[in-house]
Protein backbone atom coordinates (compact mmCIF):
# COMPACT_ATOMS: atom_id res chain seq x y z
CA UNK A 1 0.00 0.00 0.00
CA UNK A 2 1.17 3.59 0.18
CA UNK A 3 4.25 4.92 2.43
CA UNK A 4 1.79 7.11 3.95
CA UNK A 5 -0.77 4.93 4.79
CA UNK A 6 1.62 2.87 7.61
CA UNK A 7 2.63 6.66 8.64
CA UNK A 8 -0.90 7.38 9.48
CA UNK A 9 -0.67 3.64 11.42
CA UNK A 10 2.40 4.11 13.22
CA UNK A 11 1.05 7.87 14.57
CA UNK A 12 -2.14 5.90 15.22
CA UNK A 13 -0.23 3.26 17.56
CA UNK A 14 0.78 6.22 19.72
CA UNK A 15 -2.97 6.78 20.62
CA UNK A 16 -3.81 3.45 22.21
CA UNK A 17 -4.85 3.07 25.69
CA UNK A 18 -6.74 0.14 27.01
CA UNK A 19 -10.01 2.86 27.14
CA UNK A 20 -9.64 3.69 23.81
CA UNK A 21 -9.03 0.21 23.00
CA UNK A 22 -11.59 -1.65 24.50
CA UNK A 23 -13.71 0.77 23.12
CA UNK A 24 -12.43 -0.57 19.74
CA UNK A 25 -12.48 -3.67 19.87
CA UNK A 26 -16.17 -3.70 20.85
CA UNK A 27 -17.07 -1.51 18.00
CA UNK A 28 -14.91 -4.01 15.76
CA UNK A 29 -17.22 -6.76 16.84
CA UNK A 30 -20.04 -5.55 14.50
CA UNK A 31 -18.33 -7.10 12.02
CA UNK A 32 -17.65 -10.13 12.69
CA UNK A 33 -19.78 -12.70 11.57
CA UNK A 34 -20.93 -13.81 14.24
CA UNK A 35 -23.02 -11.32 15.04
CA UNK A 36 -24.65 -11.65 11.60
CA UNK A 37 -25.06 -14.91 12.47
CA UNK A 38 -27.00 -14.29 15.38
CA UNK A 39 -28.96 -11.25 13.93
CA UNK A 40 -29.89 -14.46 11.03
CA UNK A 41 -30.98 -16.39 13.54
CA UNK A 42 -33.26 -14.24 15.05
CA UNK A 43 -34.64 -12.69 12.26
CA UNK A 44 -35.14 -16.31 11.15
CA UNK A 45 -36.71 -18.18 13.73
CA UNK A 46 -38.60 -15.41 15.48
CA UNK A 47 -39.59 -12.66 13.34
CA UNK A 48 -39.41 -13.18 9.12
CA UNK A 49 -37.62 -15.84 7.38
CA UNK A 50 -37.57 -13.56 4.10
CA UNK A 51 -35.72 -10.62 5.79
CA UNK A 52 -33.28 -13.27 6.84
CA UNK A 53 -32.64 -15.01 3.86
CA UNK A 54 -32.40 -11.33 2.02
CA UNK A 55 -29.68 -9.99 4.60
CA UNK A 56 -27.79 -13.23 4.85
CA UNK A 57 -27.80 -13.83 0.98
CA UNK A 58 -26.86 -10.12 0.17
CA UNK A 59 -23.67 -10.52 2.87
CA UNK A 60 -22.31 -13.78 2.33
CA UNK A 61 -22.38 -12.63 -2.15
CA UNK A 62 -20.30 -8.92 -0.76
CA UNK A 63 -18.17 -11.37 1.53
CA UNK A 64 -17.52 -13.67 -1.76
CA UNK A 65 -16.33 -11.14 -3.46
CA UNK A 66 -14.39 -9.54 -0.65
CA UNK A 67 -12.62 -12.75 -0.72
CA UNK A 68 -11.85 -12.64 -4.53
CA UNK A 69 -10.42 -9.53 -4.41
CA UNK A 70 -8.25 -10.09 -1.48
CA UNK A 71 -7.20 -13.68 -3.07
CA UNK A 72 -5.98 -11.95 -6.53
CA UNK A 73 -4.56 -8.44 -4.64
CA UNK A 74 -2.59 -10.62 -1.86
CA UNK A 75 -1.82 -7.43 -0.22
CA UNK A 76 -0.27 -8.39 3.26
CA UNK A 77 -2.13 -7.24 6.51
CA UNK A 78 0.02 -3.89 8.15
CA UNK A 79 1.47 -5.31 11.07
CA UNK A 80 3.33 -8.07 8.96
CA UNK A 81 5.53 -5.51 8.41
CA UNK A 82 6.92 -5.75 11.97
CA UNK A 83 6.65 -1.67 11.66
CA UNK A 84 3.40 -2.06 14.03
CA UNK A 85 1.61 -4.34 16.10
CA UNK A 86 -1.67 -5.42 16.23
CA UNK A 87 -4.66 -5.51 18.96
CA UNK A 88 -6.35 -8.83 18.61
CA UNK A 89 -4.98 -10.15 15.64
CA UNK A 90 -6.70 -13.43 15.33
CA UNK A 91 -9.50 -11.45 14.31
CA UNK A 92 -7.43 -10.19 11.55
CA UNK A 93 -6.95 -13.48 9.25
CA UNK A 94 -6.61 -13.77 5.57
CA UNK A 95 -5.26 -10.48 3.48
CA UNK A 96 -6.01 -7.37 4.29
CA UNK A 97 -7.50 -5.47 0.91
CA UNK A 98 -10.26 -4.78 1.16
CA UNK A 99 -11.55 -5.08 4.95
CA UNK A 100 -13.60 -7.61 5.27
CA UNK A 101 -15.25 -6.64 8.83
CA UNK A 102 -15.91 -3.43 7.09
CA UNK A 103 -17.40 -4.87 4.17
CA UNK A 104 -19.24 -7.19 6.09
CA UNK A 105 -20.91 -4.59 8.48
CA UNK A 106 -21.78 -1.87 5.60
CA UNK A 107 -23.20 -4.46 3.43
CA UNK A 108 -25.96 -5.77 6.25
CA UNK A 109 -25.94 -2.62 8.08
CA UNK A 110 -27.24 -0.52 4.86
CA UNK A 111 -29.31 -3.05 3.74
CA UNK A 112 -31.44 -3.39 6.57
CA UNK A 113 -31.82 0.90 6.32
CA UNK A 114 -32.65 0.29 3.06
CA UNK A 115 -35.64 -1.12 3.85
CA UNK A 116 -36.50 0.43 6.79
CA UNK A 117 -36.38 3.76 4.73
CA UNK A 118 -36.04 5.93 8.23
CA UNK A 119 -33.76 8.68 8.21
CA UNK A 120 -32.27 8.27 11.80
CA UNK A 121 -31.85 4.23 11.09
CA UNK A 122 -29.32 6.03 7.80
CA UNK A 123 -27.79 8.17 9.50
CA UNK A 124 -27.13 5.67 12.57
CA UNK A 125 -25.40 3.06 10.07
CA UNK A 126 -23.15 5.29 8.78
CA UNK A 127 -21.97 6.84 11.72
CA UNK A 128 -21.33 2.77 12.87
CA UNK A 129 -20.07 2.06 9.34
CA UNK A 130 -17.32 4.55 9.99
CA UNK A 131 -16.69 3.59 13.49
CA UNK A 132 -16.01 0.13 12.71
CA UNK A 133 -13.95 1.09 9.57
CA UNK A 134 -11.79 3.53 11.80
CA UNK A 135 -11.61 0.51 14.60
CA UNK A 136 -10.11 -1.99 12.13
CA UNK A 137 -7.63 0.86 11.20
CA UNK A 138 -6.69 1.86 14.96
CA UNK A 139 -6.26 -1.66 15.93
CA UNK A 140 -3.45 -1.90 13.42
CA UNK A 141 -5.57 -4.92 11.38
CA UNK A 142 -5.81 -2.63 8.18
CA UNK A 143 -4.63 0.11 5.99
CA UNK A 144 -6.60 3.36 5.30
CA UNK A 145 -7.41 2.65 1.74
CA UNK A 146 -8.76 -0.93 2.71
CA UNK A 147 -11.19 -0.19 4.96
CA UNK A 148 -12.31 2.56 2.49
CA UNK A 149 -12.65 0.37 -0.43
CA UNK A 150 -14.66 -1.92 2.29
CA UNK A 151 -17.04 0.52 3.22
CA UNK A 152 -17.52 1.74 -0.54
CA UNK A 153 -18.39 -1.98 -1.59
CA UNK A 154 -20.55 -2.42 1.27
CA UNK A 155 -22.90 -0.04 0.77
CA UNK A 156 -22.77 -0.80 -3.10
CA UNK A 157 -23.74 -4.50 -2.53
CA UNK A 158 -26.27 -3.43 0.06
CA UNK A 159 -28.05 -1.15 -2.87
CA UNK A 160 -27.33 -3.59 -5.90
CA UNK A 161 -27.94 -6.60 -3.69
CA UNK A 162 -31.37 -5.40 -2.86
CA UNK A 163 -32.37 -4.30 -5.99
CA UNK A 164 -31.76 -7.82 -7.79
CA UNK A 165 -33.49 -10.00 -4.97
CA UNK A 166 -36.51 -7.40 -4.90
CA UNK A 167 -36.63 -8.13 -9.09
CA UNK A 168 -35.96 -11.93 -8.77
CA UNK A 169 -38.93 -14.09 -8.35
CA UNK A 170 -37.45 -17.61 -7.95
CA UNK A 171 -34.86 -17.02 -5.32
CA UNK A 172 -33.35 -20.21 -5.13
CA UNK A 173 -32.36 -20.53 -8.78
CA UNK A 174 -31.02 -16.75 -7.91
CA UNK A 175 -29.09 -18.30 -4.68
CA UNK A 176 -27.83 -21.44 -7.49
CA UNK A 177 -26.51 -18.93 -10.33
CA UNK A 178 -24.50 -16.91 -7.81
CA UNK A 179 -23.00 -19.77 -6.28
CA UNK A 180 -22.50 -21.45 -10.03
CA UNK A 181 -20.78 -17.83 -10.24
CA UNK A 182 -18.24 -18.13 -7.55
CA UNK A 183 -17.73 -21.64 -8.05
CA UNK A 184 -14.61 -20.85 -10.84
CA UNK A 185 -13.11 -18.75 -8.28
CA UNK A 186 -13.25 -21.50 -5.88
CA UNK A 187 -11.42 -23.87 -7.90
CA UNK A 188 -9.13 -21.56 -10.05
CA UNK A 189 -7.71 -20.54 -5.92
CA UNK A 190 -7.40 -24.10 -5.32
CA UNK A 191 -4.69 -24.83 -8.13
CA UNK A 192 -2.46 -23.14 -5.86
CA UNK A 193 -3.44 -23.33 -2.18
CA UNK A 194 -2.89 -20.80 0.40
CA UNK A 195 -4.20 -21.01 3.89
CA UNK A 196 -4.89 -17.20 3.81
CA UNK A 197 -7.80 -18.04 0.95
CA UNK A 198 -9.44 -19.72 3.76
CA UNK A 199 -12.63 -17.43 4.32
CA UNK A 200 -13.79 -17.38 0.63
CA UNK A 201 -13.94 -21.06 1.10
CA UNK A 202 -16.42 -20.78 4.24
CA UNK A 203 -18.13 -18.25 2.26
CA UNK A 204 -19.10 -20.47 -0.27
CA UNK A 205 -19.83 -23.26 1.94
CA UNK A 206 -22.73 -20.93 3.56
CA UNK A 207 -23.76 -20.01 0.30
CA UNK A 208 -24.59 -23.64 -0.26
CA UNK A 209 -26.02 -24.09 2.80
CA UNK A 210 -28.31 -21.24 2.54
CA UNK A 211 -29.74 -22.82 -1.07
CA UNK A 212 -30.48 -26.75 0.53
CA UNK A 213 -31.76 -24.87 4.06
CA UNK A 214 -33.86 -23.06 2.07
CA UNK A 215 -35.37 -25.56 -0.08
CA UNK A 216 -35.45 -28.10 3.11
CA UNK A 217 -37.24 -25.53 4.79
CA UNK A 218 -39.70 -24.44 2.84
CA UNK A 219 -40.74 -27.96 2.02
CA UNK A 220 -40.69 -29.83 5.39
CA UNK A 221 -40.50 -26.92 8.12
CA UNK A 222 -42.21 -23.48 7.38
CA UNK A 223 -42.32 -22.05 10.83
CA UNK A 224 -45.24 -20.17 12.19
CA UNK A 225 -44.54 -16.66 13.76
CA UNK A 226 -47.67 -16.34 15.54
CA UNK A 227 -46.02 -18.27 18.72
CA UNK A 228 -46.06 -16.93 21.69
CA UNK A 229 -42.68 -15.15 22.73
CA UNK A 230 -41.10 -17.23 24.91
CA UNK A 231 -41.51 -19.79 22.25
CA UNK A 232 -39.63 -17.34 20.05
CA UNK A 233 -36.82 -16.88 22.23
CA UNK A 234 -36.10 -20.91 22.83
CA UNK A 235 -36.10 -21.80 19.63
CA UNK A 236 -33.42 -18.34 19.08
CA UNK A 237 -31.57 -20.33 22.06
CA UNK A 238 -31.82 -23.76 20.58
CA UNK A 239 -30.77 -22.68 17.22
CA UNK A 240 -27.78 -20.68 18.12
CA UNK A 241 -26.32 -23.09 20.95
CA UNK A 242 -26.51 -26.19 17.46
CA UNK A 243 -24.90 -23.81 15.18
CA UNK A 244 -22.34 -22.84 17.75
CA UNK A 245 -21.93 -26.85 17.95
CA UNK A 246 -21.85 -27.84 14.40
CA UNK A 247 -19.48 -25.38 14.08
CA UNK A 248 -16.70 -26.08 16.51
CA UNK A 249 -17.24 -29.53 16.38
CA UNK A 250 -16.99 -29.44 12.46
CA UNK A 251 -13.60 -28.02 13.25
CA UNK A 252 -12.16 -30.33 15.28
CA UNK A 253 -12.30 -33.04 12.80
CA UNK A 254 -10.50 -31.05 9.99
CA UNK A 255 -7.28 -32.96 10.77
CA UNK A 256 -6.25 -32.81 6.97
CA UNK A 257 -2.69 -31.85 6.43
CA UNK A 258 -3.39 -31.50 2.49
CA UNK A 259 -4.44 -27.96 2.20
CA UNK A 260 -6.69 -28.37 -0.40
CA UNK A 261 -8.45 -30.72 1.58
CA UNK A 262 -8.39 -28.33 4.57
CA UNK A 263 -9.84 -25.43 2.78
CA UNK A 264 -12.59 -28.08 1.04
CA UNK A 265 -13.72 -29.55 4.83
CA UNK A 266 -13.89 -25.96 5.46
CA UNK A 267 -16.81 -25.12 2.91
CA UNK A 268 -18.56 -28.82 3.91
CA UNK A 269 -18.53 -27.42 7.84
CA UNK A 270 -20.03 -23.89 6.82
CA UNK A 271 -22.44 -26.08 4.54
CA UNK A 272 -23.70 -27.84 7.80
CA UNK A 273 -23.51 -24.78 10.14
CA UNK A 274 -25.99 -23.21 8.26
CA UNK A 275 -28.04 -26.17 6.91
CA UNK A 276 -28.48 -27.02 10.84
CA UNK A 277 -29.16 -23.80 11.94
CA UNK A 278 -31.52 -22.98 9.11
CA UNK A 279 -33.27 -26.18 7.95
CA UNK A 280 -33.13 -28.62 10.27
CA UNK A 281 -33.53 -26.45 13.30
CA UNK A 282 -36.94 -25.26 12.23
CA UNK A 283 -37.93 -28.81 11.58
CA UNK A 284 -36.76 -29.59 14.88
CA UNK A 285 -38.79 -26.76 16.33
CA UNK A 286 -41.81 -28.20 14.36
CA UNK A 287 -41.86 -30.92 15.78
CA UNK A 288 -41.17 -29.68 19.29
CA UNK A 289 -44.12 -27.57 18.86
CA UNK A 290 -42.46 -24.32 19.22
Amino acid sequence: MFAFELEILKKTELLRNDFINSFFEYVTMLGEEVLMILLVAILWFAFDKRIAQRLFFITVVSLSFNGIIKNIAKIPRPFASGEITCVRPDTATGYSFPSGHTQNFATWSTAVAIKLKKTWVSVITGILILLVALSRVFLGAHYPSDVIVGMILGVAFAFIGNSIYDKTEDKSKLFTYVLLLLTPFVVFFMIKPDPLYADLYKLYGMLAGLILAVSFEERFASLDYTVAIWKKTLRVVIGVALALAVKEGFKALNVFTVLQLSLAFDAIRYIALVFVCLGLCPFLFKKLNI
